[in-house]
């Protein structure tokens, strides 16, 4: 549609490309063109990495860099009144980004002081294959892990501000990993988590990179010294890191909107 627009009216639109589609899921070739040509035909972009400039912007058109929402949410001042460490992966539960897998397996390495709460959406399917999944788990892992479901606007930034721990654990080898940026790790620290993420450059090299606890390797056993390593480290709060983002882009989106 917008490029029918723009060849009747001569307009010319930001694009805001947040990822490449087919990076993540198979597409007929016809569709891999027409998200290409899109993009192309923008005139100025919305990134939420470099790398994803660097991959499709070659003409260097003007551009901005924005990760995601930098608010923080409001405070609820809550929590599980226990002493447990509550780590919570919070998303897709899609298997093809493999987060929600990785970190159920994690259980199985961490104490048993520990509670893993997998919150997400996906397909009944999806949903039933987790479930099944964190069922045989709970079987014999240290720690406790249970299935939330999905929450949504102030119950699911409650559920989170009741945690200590969110975590990013998606497939290091997939494409997606070069160009797009996992919008949950702002939505851990802007309801005041600690964050771990797998050690990718779109996160390690981007404005919060040095909030984040990374591990190495996909594996259940790296993730969870990671979190036992996350939960040892003293509170930081990242609030004013997020402010100064969000003044930060909307000068830079300010100067976007002055370029002819």
């Amino acid at each position: 549609l917008l490029l029918f627009l723009q060849k009747i009216t001569k307009c010319s639109y930001i694009g805001e490309i947040e990822e490449i589609y087919q990076d993540v899921s198979k597409m007929r070739d016809s569709v891999c063109k027409a998200e290409y040509k899109f993009i192309y035909s923008c005139k100025k972009y919305l990134f939420p990495t470099q790398l994803l400039s660097e991959k499709i912007n070659s003409a260097d058109k003007p551009h901005v860099i924005i990760h995601g929402i930098y608010m923080p949410e409001e405070s609820f001042n809550v929590s599980f009144c226990d002493n447990d460490v509550h780590v919570v992966y919070a998303g897709t539960l899609d298997p093809n980004k493999g987060g929600a897998n990785a970190a159920i397996l994690s259980a199985n390495y961490l104490p048993s002081n520990f509670h893993l709460h997998i919150l997400g959406f996906g397909s009944s399917n999806t949903v039933k294959n987790i479930m099944e999944l964190i069922g045989k788990v709970a079987q014999t892992a240290p720690a406790k892990i249970t299935f939330e479901g999905l929450l949504k606007g102030k119950d699911f930034s409650r559920f989170l501000q009741k945690c200590h721990i969110g975590l990013s654990t998606q497939d290091p080898h997939a494409n997606f990993n070069n160009t797009s940026f996992p919008s949950k790790i702002l939505t851990y620290l802007a309801n005041g988590l600690k964050v771990v993420s797998i050690k990718i450059p779109v996160v390690e090299n981007s404005f919060i990179g040095k909030c984040i606890t990374y591990y190495n390797v996909q594996s259940p056993e790296d993730i969870a010294r990671a979190i036992v390593l996350s939960s040892q480290k003293t509170d930081e709060t990242v609030k004013n890191v997020l402010l100064e983002l969000d003044i930060r882009f909307i000068n830079d989106l300010k100067e976007l909107l002055a370029i002819g």
